[in-house]
């Protein structure tokens, strides 16, 4: 077993064990860019991406054990990293006269992609293939949005399922998932969609008509969000799904008829994403099975929310958004070192003291 899978496989039996004890926070919080920043992704080494103010705009950060480093952009706009391979290399889209262009940044240096205006970079993999959207036609020659995949210099049409398709993550396999548009204006209904082999299917839905696909592993499980029919009729709420060869699962929510999505997923299908509350909208951790609200495995002396969640590495690592007091901050969540206090279960003390242990022997960078 792979030192990351090794140590998620743990925070499994953490995560199962943690509501005998409260006393031992399963996460902590390492702030990673500065106030009003979000961090996207996280790699198996534990860079973090994602974006920060810088002046009167917002650029894309990489954040590692050397600090924090501002990517710049293309020109005089803003730029955003939303995802990084576990080579370092990031993905992202960058403004020039109001126009994104989609890029890699990698060994110090930010390049377009040669795509053209209107185009973005969402997900690399660890053989530098990249996929995301650029400014493609239909048959009559107007304007419509295509995935893509890029690499060494040639750039692959992914094609549509009849109208606009956007790509939003790819596997090491070279497997995308994505939204198609099934259906053209006024309301542009979209579905997920799974492309491999040179075929791209409809992945299904809840019954609504505006779902999307975020992230893939490579197991080929694809997450996202799925527009259920509402108790009443309207078509709504949204719901966090999970796809796995041709069965879609929905991860439910945490109020009654509330929304949720989900934005990560790992290899060993640990899942993060947003959920309604009774009290609010919460991120949440789905593994094993449960989906648990992320501030709930934290120490709660530590004054920490956390409010988005969006990428998980092997290692169990969290990339998103924290804040505390007023303030909001980019943060990776990393598993805590921490014990129960004696009398807890024996079963909750040997689980986080062979976390700990896995952190330390197993788990570094």
């Amino acid at each position: 077993m792979k030192p990351g899978l090794f140590c998620a496989a743990l925070l499994c039996a953490a995560l199962c064990a943690a509501p005998v004890a409260h006393a031992a926070a399963v996460y902590t919080v390492t702030v990673v860019g500065g106030p009003d920043s979000v961090a996207y992704d996280v790699n198996n080494q534990g860079q973090v991406v994602g974006y920060m103010p810088a002046g009167a705009s917002y650029h894309g950060f990489l954040y590692d054990s050397s600090g924090l480093k501002d990517l710049g952009a293309l020109g005089d706009g803003a730029s955003y990293a939303y995802r990084i391979n576990d080579a370092g290399s990031v993905v992202g889209t960058s403004y020039v006269a109001d126009q994104g262009y989609g890029f890699v940044y990698a060994a110090g240096a930010m390049t377009a992609l040669p795509l053209g205006a209107w185009s973005n970079a969402n997900d690399i993999n660890n053989a530098g293939v990249v996929t995301g959207t650029y400014a493609g036609t239909d048959s009559a020659g107007d304007y419509q949005p295509h995935a893509y995949t890029y690499a060494n210099g040639v750039m692959t049409d992914l094609g549509t399922l009849g109208y606009g398709t956007y790509g939003n993550a790819i596997n090491d396999l070279g497997h995308v998932a994505g939204t198609a548009e099934i259906g053209g204006p006024p309301n542009r209904p979209t579905d997920p969609f799974f492309y491999s082999d040179g075929v791209m299917q409809n992945i299904g839905n809840f019954g609504g008509i505006f779902s999307n696909a975020w992230a893939m592993n490579n197991q080929d499980q694809v997450v996202g969000s799925a527009g259920g029919e509402s108790f009443d009729g309207n078509l709504y709420p949204w719901r966090a799904f999970l796809y796995d060869h041709g069965v879609m699962r929905d991860l439910g929510t945490m109020t009654y008829d509330g929304n949720s999505s989900a934005y990560g997923i790992n290899e060993l299908g640990q899942v993060v994403g947003y959920t309604d509350t009774d009290t609010g909208r919460a991120t949440y951790l789905y593994a094993d099975g449960q989906m648990v609200l992320l501030d709930t495995l934290l120490d709660p002396a530590s004054g920490w929310t956390i409010t988005d969640a969006n990428g998980i590495n092997d290692l169990g690592q969290i990339a998103g958004r924290a804040c505390r007091g007023e303030l909001c901050y980019a943060v990776r969540l990393d598993l805590a070192a921490a014990v129960p206090e004696p009398g807890a279960v024996w079963m909750v003390s040997a689980g986080l003291f062979g976390l700990a242990f896995a952190r330390r022997r197993r788990c570094s960078p």
